[in-house]
Protein backbone atom coordinates (compact mmCIF):
# COMPACT_ATOMS: atom_id res chain seq x y z
CA UNK A 1 0.00 0.00 0.00
CA UNK A 2 1.38 3.81 -0.75
CA UNK A 3 2.76 4.88 2.65
CA UNK A 4 0.60 8.43 2.38
CA UNK A 5 -2.71 6.43 1.79
CA UNK A 6 -1.35 4.25 4.70
CA UNK A 7 -0.82 6.98 7.16
CA UNK A 8 -3.84 8.30 6.37
CA UNK A 9 -5.84 5.04 7.12
CA UNK A 10 -3.58 5.21 10.16
CA UNK A 11 -5.15 8.95 10.80
CA UNK A 12 -8.83 8.02 10.19
CA UNK A 13 -8.75 4.74 12.92
CA UNK A 14 -7.01 7.14 15.37
CA UNK A 15 -10.06 9.81 14.92
CA UNK A 16 -12.81 6.64 14.91
CA UNK A 17 -10.86 5.51 18.55
CA UNK A 18 -10.96 8.50 19.86
CA UNK A 19 -14.31 9.48 19.37
CA UNK A 20 -15.95 6.28 20.59
CA UNK A 21 -13.52 6.37 23.74
CA UNK A 22 -14.91 9.69 24.47
CA UNK A 23 -18.01 9.38 24.27
CA UNK A 24 -18.20 6.02 25.77
CA UNK A 25 -16.37 8.18 28.85
CA UNK A 26 -19.11 10.62 28.76
CA UNK A 27 -21.71 8.13 28.89
CA UNK A 28 -20.21 6.76 31.24
CA UNK A 29 -20.55 10.07 33.26
CA UNK A 30 -23.92 10.95 32.24
CA UNK A 31 -25.40 7.32 34.08
CA UNK A 32 -23.00 6.66 36.77
CA UNK A 33 -25.31 3.83 38.08
CA UNK A 34 -25.35 2.40 34.52
CA UNK A 35 -22.90 -0.79 33.95
CA UNK A 36 -21.01 1.44 31.59
CA UNK A 37 -20.48 4.19 34.57
CA UNK A 38 -20.25 1.26 36.89
CA UNK A 39 -17.26 0.38 35.06
CA UNK A 40 -15.97 4.26 34.37
CA UNK A 41 -15.65 4.41 38.18
CA UNK A 42 -13.85 0.80 38.33
CA UNK A 43 -11.17 2.42 35.98
CA UNK A 44 -10.59 5.78 37.98
CA UNK A 45 -11.40 4.50 41.53
CA UNK A 46 -8.83 2.23 42.30
CA UNK A 47 -4.76 2.30 41.39
CA UNK A 48 -4.93 -1.07 39.29
CA UNK A 49 -7.89 0.78 36.77
CA UNK A 50 -6.05 4.04 37.07
CA UNK A 51 -2.82 2.17 35.80
CA UNK A 52 -5.21 0.52 33.34
CA UNK A 53 -6.36 3.48 32.13
CA UNK A 54 -2.79 5.19 32.13
CA UNK A 55 -1.58 2.29 29.63
CA UNK A 56 -4.63 2.62 27.79
CA UNK A 57 -4.03 6.44 26.53
CA UNK A 58 -0.75 5.23 26.43
CA UNK A 59 -1.20 3.02 23.77
CA UNK A 60 -3.59 5.57 21.50
CA UNK A 61 -1.15 8.55 22.26
CA UNK A 62 1.86 7.29 21.98
CA UNK A 63 1.48 3.22 20.85
CA UNK A 64 -0.37 4.22 17.98
CA UNK A 65 1.95 6.82 16.63
CA UNK A 66 4.62 4.32 17.00
CA UNK A 67 3.28 1.30 15.06
CA UNK A 68 2.42 3.90 12.63
CA UNK A 69 6.13 4.59 12.62
CA UNK A 70 7.34 1.25 12.46
CA UNK A 71 5.45 0.21 9.58
CA UNK A 72 6.76 2.84 7.69
CA UNK A 73 3.64 4.97 6.97
CA UNK A 74 5.06 7.47 9.06
CA UNK A 75 8.83 9.42 8.82
CA UNK A 76 10.42 10.85 11.68
CA UNK A 77 11.41 13.54 9.17
CA UNK A 78 7.97 14.28 8.42
CA UNK A 79 6.67 14.23 11.69
CA UNK A 80 9.42 16.38 13.16
CA UNK A 81 10.99 13.65 15.16
CA UNK A 82 14.56 14.32 13.23
CA UNK A 83 16.28 16.49 10.78
CA UNK A 84 17.28 15.73 7.20
CA UNK A 85 20.51 16.62 7.14
CA UNK A 86 21.44 13.52 9.30
CA UNK A 87 25.13 12.14 7.67
CA UNK A 88 27.18 14.30 8.60
CA UNK A 89 26.57 16.00 12.15
CA UNK A 90 26.71 14.46 15.58
CA UNK A 91 23.64 12.35 16.30
CA UNK A 92 22.64 14.30 19.40
CA UNK A 93 21.83 17.18 16.74
CA UNK A 94 18.67 14.70 15.96
CA UNK A 95 19.39 15.82 12.20
CA UNK A 96 19.76 19.93 12.72
CA UNK A 97 22.14 22.09 12.21
CA UNK A 98 23.33 24.37 14.57
CA UNK A 99 21.71 27.08 13.43
CA UNK A 100 18.97 25.35 13.12
CA UNK A 101 18.45 24.66 16.45
CA UNK A 102 19.04 28.23 17.30
CA UNK A 103 16.17 29.51 14.79
CA UNK A 104 13.82 26.85 15.74
CA UNK A 105 14.90 28.20 19.68
CA UNK A 106 14.88 32.13 19.04
CA UNK A 107 11.24 31.29 17.46
CA UNK A 108 9.96 29.29 20.50
CA UNK A 109 11.31 32.01 22.71
CA UNK A 110 9.12 34.91 21.02
CA UNK A 111 5.96 33.04 20.17
CA UNK A 112 6.67 31.28 23.61
CA UNK A 113 6.86 34.75 25.55
CA UNK A 114 3.45 36.26 23.42
CA UNK A 115 1.54 32.99 24.54
CA UNK A 116 2.55 33.03 27.92
CA UNK A 117 1.53 36.76 28.54
CA UNK A 118 -1.62 36.18 26.47
CA UNK A 119 -2.56 32.95 28.56
CA UNK A 120 -1.63 34.71 31.83
CA UNK A 121 -3.55 38.22 31.48
CA UNK A 122 -6.00 36.16 30.24
CA UNK A 123 -6.70 33.98 33.91
CA UNK A 124 -6.20 37.09 34.97
CA UNK A 125 -9.15 38.78 33.33
CA UNK A 126 -11.64 36.12 34.35
CA UNK A 127 -10.22 36.35 37.97
CA UNK A 128 -11.34 40.17 37.94
CA UNK A 129 -14.41 39.06 36.02
CA UNK A 130 -15.13 36.44 39.16
CA UNK A 131 -14.87 39.52 41.82
CA UNK A 132 -16.83 41.84 39.78
CA UNK A 133 -19.61 39.27 39.61
CA UNK A 134 -19.47 37.73 42.77
CA UNK A 135 -23.21 36.26 42.28
CA UNK A 136 -21.56 33.96 39.38
CA UNK A 137 -19.99 30.25 40.03
CA UNK A 138 -16.21 32.01 39.54
CA UNK A 139 -14.69 29.16 40.55
CA UNK A 140 -11.63 27.88 38.29
CA UNK A 141 -12.07 25.16 36.55
CA UNK A 142 -10.45 21.25 37.65
CA UNK A 143 -10.67 17.47 36.54
CA UNK A 144 -7.72 17.64 34.40
CA UNK A 145 -8.72 20.85 32.38
CA UNK A 146 -5.99 22.73 34.09
CA UNK A 147 -2.24 21.54 34.19
CA UNK A 148 -1.69 20.12 37.18
CA UNK A 149 1.22 21.49 39.80
CA UNK A 150 3.17 17.82 39.41
CA UNK A 151 6.13 18.37 36.61
CA UNK A 152 5.68 14.68 36.03
CA UNK A 153 1.99 14.50 35.37
CA UNK A 154 2.55 17.97 33.17
CA UNK A 155 5.56 15.96 31.15
CA UNK A 156 3.39 13.26 30.43
CA UNK A 157 0.08 15.02 29.12
CA UNK A 158 2.23 17.56 27.42
CA UNK A 159 4.01 14.82 25.40
CA UNK A 160 0.56 12.93 24.92
CA UNK A 161 -0.53 15.69 22.91
CA UNK A 162 2.30 17.18 21.22
CA UNK A 163 3.03 13.58 19.76
CA UNK A 164 -0.57 13.25 18.99
CA UNK A 165 -0.66 16.33 17.33
CA UNK A 166 2.46 15.66 15.44
CA UNK A 167 0.92 12.52 14.69
CA UNK A 168 -1.97 14.11 12.53
CA UNK A 169 -0.05 16.70 11.23
CA UNK A 170 1.94 14.01 8.97
CA UNK A 171 -1.15 12.72 7.20
CA UNK A 172 -1.64 16.67 5.78
CA UNK A 173 2.13 16.96 4.94
CA UNK A 174 2.55 13.62 2.82
CA UNK A 175 -0.22 14.69 0.46
CA UNK A 176 0.14 18.83 0.52
CA UNK A 177 3.58 20.51 -0.54
CA UNK A 178 2.84 23.79 1.19
CA UNK A 179 4.25 23.29 4.90
CA UNK A 180 1.65 26.28 5.93
CA UNK A 181 -1.82 24.41 4.40
CA UNK A 182 -0.55 20.97 5.55
CA UNK A 183 0.06 21.94 9.34
CA UNK A 184 -3.52 24.15 9.27
CA UNK A 185 -4.97 20.74 7.81
CA UNK A 186 -3.48 18.92 10.80
CA UNK A 187 -4.45 21.15 13.40
CA UNK A 188 -8.04 20.74 11.59
CA UNK A 189 -8.00 17.33 12.50
CA UNK A 190 -7.13 17.63 15.54
CA UNK A 191 -10.41 20.07 15.98
CA UNK A 192 -12.44 17.97 14.75
CA UNK A 193 -11.64 15.41 17.25
CA UNK A 194 -12.30 17.78 19.27
CA UNK A 195 -15.89 18.76 18.35
CA UNK A 196 -16.98 15.15 18.01
CA UNK A 197 -16.37 14.88 21.86
CA UNK A 198 -19.66 15.87 23.75
CA UNK A 199 -17.62 17.23 26.69
CA UNK A 200 -16.16 19.38 25.12
CA UNK A 201 -19.79 21.14 24.37
CA UNK A 202 -20.73 20.73 27.71
CA UNK A 203 -17.29 22.35 28.06
CA UNK A 204 -17.80 25.20 26.44
CA UNK A 205 -20.87 25.59 27.92
CA UNK A 206 -19.66 26.04 31.48
CA UNK A 207 -18.47 29.41 32.36
CA UNK A 208 -16.28 27.90 34.93
CA UNK A 209 -14.43 25.69 32.26
CA UNK A 210 -14.08 27.58 28.90
CA UNK A 211 -11.79 29.43 29.58
CA UNK A 212 -9.57 26.34 30.08
CA UNK A 213 -10.90 24.56 26.95
CA UNK A 214 -10.30 27.72 24.88
CA UNK A 215 -6.43 27.42 26.42
CA UNK A 216 -6.50 24.11 24.64
CA UNK A 217 -6.85 25.97 21.21
CA UNK A 218 -3.90 28.50 22.37
CA UNK A 219 -1.86 24.88 22.96
CA UNK A 220 -2.36 23.84 19.52
CA UNK A 221 -2.02 27.66 17.93
CA UNK A 222 1.50 27.59 19.33
CA UNK A 223 2.27 23.84 18.76
CA UNK A 224 1.16 24.26 14.76
CA UNK A 225 2.74 28.35 14.41
CA UNK A 226 6.58 26.71 15.89
CA UNK A 227 6.90 24.03 13.51
CA UNK A 228 6.03 25.49 10.68
CA UNK A 229 8.33 28.25 11.44
CA UNK A 230 10.98 25.31 12.62
CA UNK A 231 9.90 21.79 11.93
CA UNK A 232 10.90 20.56 14.97
CA UNK A 233 9.15 18.97 18.12
CA UNK A 234 11.66 19.16 20.43
CA UNK A 235 11.72 23.05 20.93
CA UNK A 236 8.21 22.78 20.98
CA UNK A 237 7.55 20.03 23.56
CA UNK A 238 10.12 21.65 26.05
CA UNK A 239 7.91 25.28 25.65
CA UNK A 240 4.35 23.13 26.46
CA UNK A 241 5.93 21.87 29.67
CA UNK A 242 7.21 24.86 30.83
CA UNK A 243 4.39 27.03 29.57
CA UNK A 244 1.45 24.57 31.44
CA UNK A 245 3.91 24.41 34.52
CA UNK A 246 3.78 28.35 34.63
CA UNK A 247 -0.11 29.19 33.97
CA UNK A 248 -0.85 26.35 36.46
CA UNK A 249 0.87 27.95 38.96
CA UNK A 250 -0.66 30.97 38.46
CA UNK A 251 -4.27 29.71 38.27
CA UNK A 252 -3.77 28.36 41.29
CA UNK A 253 -2.20 31.71 42.47
CA UNK A 254 -5.46 32.88 41.59
CA UNK A 255 -8.11 30.53 42.93
CA UNK A 256 -6.36 31.20 46.13
CA UNK A 257 -6.72 35.05 46.21
CA UNK A 258 -10.31 34.24 45.13
CA UNK A 259 -10.80 31.46 48.18
CA UNK A 260 -9.65 34.36 50.71
CA UNK A 261 -11.53 37.18 48.84
CA UNK A 262 -14.89 35.21 49.30
CA UNK A 263 -14.51 34.03 53.05
CA UNK A 264 -16.42 36.56 54.82
CA UNK A 265 -15.21 38.52 57.40
CA UNK A 266 -16.13 38.57 61.34
CA UNK A 267 -18.28 41.29 61.52
CA UNK A 268 -20.17 39.99 58.51
CA UNK A 269 -22.17 37.19 59.97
Amino acid sequence: MDAPLELALWTAGSILLSVVGRLWAWLAGQRPHSQLGRLGDSLTGNPFGRATLFLVRFAFYIGLPYAALMSGALSPVVAGLLGTQTPDLPWWLLGWNPDDWVRAALWTAVLGSIAAAALLLGWRNVYRAGLARPEVDSAFPSGGLLPALSILVIARESIFAEIHWAFYRAAPLAFIADPYWATLAGAVLVILEWVLDPAWHAGLADDSRREALLMQLTWLALSASIFVLARNIWPILVLHIALAWLVGRWVTLLAARTSVVSQPVAGDQ
